[in-house]
């Protein structure tokens, strides 16, 4: 974060993860200038998804276990038609498949958690306890491989305890 101005958002993308549409930086961009003449209290923006933790995220009726790209880049393209720029408010934690953050909204919280779990989740409660809020951008979506190959994360040296099973 040291590395961009104050007035600048970092967008933090998880690593298996990836945008489907080929102008989505574009209309990332389009939607932080808009949220920037309004008076609206983001905190952090994120996308929806294929599979993930926190279900407001995920696209209802998605197959999920479908990893073929070109499926997810017709769901990409068809999302960003239909929704755009809108915003809708996280109800619940986010899943941090992606995190938006603007400069200003971090250096009021306490930074990023070290480790692997759980950054998501502290990151939006920092900002919520702030006053601010979280939004799902529903014309933006990533597919997420999330433990499509089956491996539970203590096969990738975690503890078994952190296995999540996959949606």
């Amino acid at each position: 974060m040291a590395m961009i101005s104050d007035d600048d958002w970092a967008c933090f993308l998880d690593h298996d993860a990836m945008f489907t549409t080929l102008d989505w930086y574009k209309q990332i961009e389009e939607i932080i200038e808009e949220l920037s003449l309004g008076d609206r209290p983001v905190g952090l923006l994120t996308t929806c998804t294929n599979r993930i933790g926190n279900l407001e995220q995920v696209i209802a009726g998605i197959e999920s276990q479908n990893h073929d790209i070109y499926y997810h880049r017709k769901i990409g393209k068809q999302r960003q038609l239909e929704y755009g720029k809108s915003l809708r408010e996280c109800d619940f934690l986010m899943s941090g498949i992606v995190i938006l953050i603007s400069k200003k909204v971090w250096k009021k919280t306490n930074g990023f958690i070290d480790g692997f779990l759980g950054v998501d989740n502290n990151i939006d409660q920092q900002i919520r306890t702030l006053g601010y809020k979280s939004y799902i951008m529903d014309g933006v979506y990533c597919y997420h491989w999330y433990r499509a190959d089956g491996i539970p994360i203590q096969g990738i040296g975690y503890p078994k305890e952190f296995n999540l099973t996959a949606i």
